[in-house]
């Protein structure tokens, strides 16, 4: 007999607390469909690239969980407890300058990965003893452990100089007392690329979806920090080394630091993957990967060998009235795709809080299938208790500050539209607050980022909306139309109508046939999905 709905399980929203309340069970559920958890131990891929709640975070702390199988062992730095912004001021014995933040950001790796090295009992190292003092030094300074943030921002307005000790290949070689950050690497990589052990090592950086990814600012230490791993990747490989660095960082903001980086194509094209799970609203992504993920992982939570998720869920749902009499109803998978952002994240979070409404008893027992007052009940609270704060979340470290950032949900909510254009929002936003005066499009484009809103283009025959998480490619068009998201709808209750500036049909806003807008993006959205098939998507 398949279990009853109320009894699957879908996990939790952040994959760290699921492993800290049950290691053993998050190991079991842990699904890997992109076979990224090879490609990072064997060292084949070192940038593991997606959008925000596709896995990233979810695959460094499996590669920490399962640590008990002794195939490998893992070390997770979370990037948010480093001094970003302090990185290229590091005083690292150069000049200021790129060159000079990539050797900070190598001496940052350089020392985790030794820490994960020396974790390893059954690890060899050339001039072990001599590792060890060096290693000693520079816990004692701070830089190994969780604690190094404070030891970088104190290296940022002083050279740090590292003491020698008076016996060892160093000082015979140096004849000197004393090393500063630049002169110590080169050693370090040697011992890192020459360790020998029948253990494979990871170090991954996590966090590099939480911390100012929004302001550019932050762009040269972040593009320094993947040169820093890709130059030490190459010399791990190189040696045949034990093990590997690895970074999770979404693809949007390396696509921006690529332009900054010289071999950005030969990264992505040879050492990296994606974790791509987006599929299209129509019926064939019912066995997509992002469908397998979600039934391979509420099958294992449960030891059986299949479950079939949408099984328990109506062909059809009832989403409104055409006319009195005359309901609404649309396929199913497609109203609850449409409510998500095409990640894992979402649309576990939106399967786990319908299974809350139905374990509740509330709607009465179960049958067959869900009764759709059950699914409308938990995509209003996925809406509500999720999704807001999920986009939110997005504007963590905004340079406008958490004002702005409600001001702009605040003028989202104001506007009470479906869709609507670049002087709608700018008159919500004056409306709404005094905070957020000229800062119209880059709360836009920040909103596009986070799944909140996407283009609108409409058209004499049939309409195309285009989010950002369903095309990398789509660029927000500033002077065109927006459309909200449809969780964005339900959670506020908002009409789905068209803003003020549509119906008064300004023609700024319009995409003309002499429109300045690039033929080649009208053209793209041939391939987006028709407005046309009704608020209940």
């Amino acid at each position: 007999m398949r279990p009853a709905y109320k009894d699957l399980y879908f996990g939790k929203s952040d994959s760290r607390n699921e492993v800290n309340d049950d290691r053993d069970e998050f190991v079991k559920s842990y699904v890997d469909l992109n076979g990224a958890v090879e490609a990072v131990t064997s060292g084949r891929a070192f940038l593991i690239l997606g959008p925000k709640g596709t896995g990233k975070s979810a695959l460094a702390w499996y590669l920490s969980a399962a640590e008990t199988a002794g195939t490998h062992l893992a070390l997770v730095r979370d990037a948010a407890n480093l001094p970003l912004a302090e990185i290229p001021r590091l005083q690292t014995g150069q000049a200021e300058g790129p060159e000079r933040t990539v050797t900070a950001w190598k001496f940052i790796l350089l020392c985790s990965y030794l820490e994960l090295l020396l974790r390893d009992h059954g690890c060899k190292l050339r001039n072990e003893r001599e590792v060890l003092r060096i290693a000693k030094i520079l816990r004692d300074f701070g830089f190994m452990g969780d604690a190094s943030g404070r030891a970088l921002v104190r290296a940022s307005s002083t050279t740090i100089t590292i003491p020698l000790p008076s016996l060892g290949q160093i000082y015979k070689k140096e004849n000197r007392a004393s090393l500063n950050i630049f002169n110590l690497i080169p050693y370090m990589e040697r011992w890192v690329a020459e360790a020998q052990s029948e253990t494979r090592h990871v170090l991954v950086l996590d966090g590099l979806d939480s911390i100012f990814l929004n302001d550019t600012l932050y762009d040269e230490s972040l593009s320094s920090l993947v040169q820093a791993a890709y130059s030490l990747n190459q010399i791990l490989r190189e040696h045949q080394a034990t093990g590997s660095v690895a970074l999770l960082i979404r693809n949007d903001v390396f696509a921006r630091v690529a332009l900054s980086l010289p071999d950005s194509q030969k990264m992505r094209d040879d050492l990296s993957i994606d974790l791509d799970w987006r599929v299209l609203s129509g019926q064939a992504g019912v066995n997509a990967p992002l469908m397998q993920l979600v039934n391979a992982k509420a099958a294992r939570a449960l030891d059986l060998e299949r479950v079939d998720v949408l099984s328990y869920f109506p062909e059809k749902i009832t989403v409104g009235q055409r006319s009195p009499g005359d309901p609404k109803r649309i396929p199913t998978f497609q109203y609850l795709l449409n409510m998500t952002r095409h990640t894992p994240r979402d649309l576990l979070r939106l399967f786990e809080e319908i299974r809350k409404v139905e374990s509740s008893g509330l709607y009465g027992d179960g049958g067959e299938t869900l009764a759709d007052e059950v699914i409308h009940e938990g995509v209003l609270k996925y809406s509500a208790k999720y999704f807001v704060g999920a986009i939110q979340n997005e504007f963590a470290g905004f340079e406008g500050g958490p004002e702005q950032a409600s001001a702009a949900l605040s003028a989202l909510k104001f506007m009470n539209a479906q869709t609507f254009d670049r002087k709608d929002f700018e008159g919500a936003l004056a409306e709404v607050s005094s905070m957020a005066e000229g800062q119209t499009d880059s709360l836009l484009q920040l909103l596009f980022y986070a799944g909140a809103i996407g283009n609108y283009l409409p058209s004499h025959n049939e309409s195309h909306m285009q989010f950002f998480h369903r095309r990398d490619e789509t660029q927000i068009y500033l002077k065109g139309h927006f459309i909200l998201h449809h969780a964005l709808i339900h959670a506020w209750g908002l009409k789905r109508s068209r803003g003020s500036s549509l119906r008064e049909g300004n023609s700024s806003s319009r995409l003309a046939p002499n429109s300045q807008e690039p033929r080649r993006r009208r053209n793209r959205t041939r391939g987006g999905r028709p407005i046309e098939r009704g608020p209940g998507e």
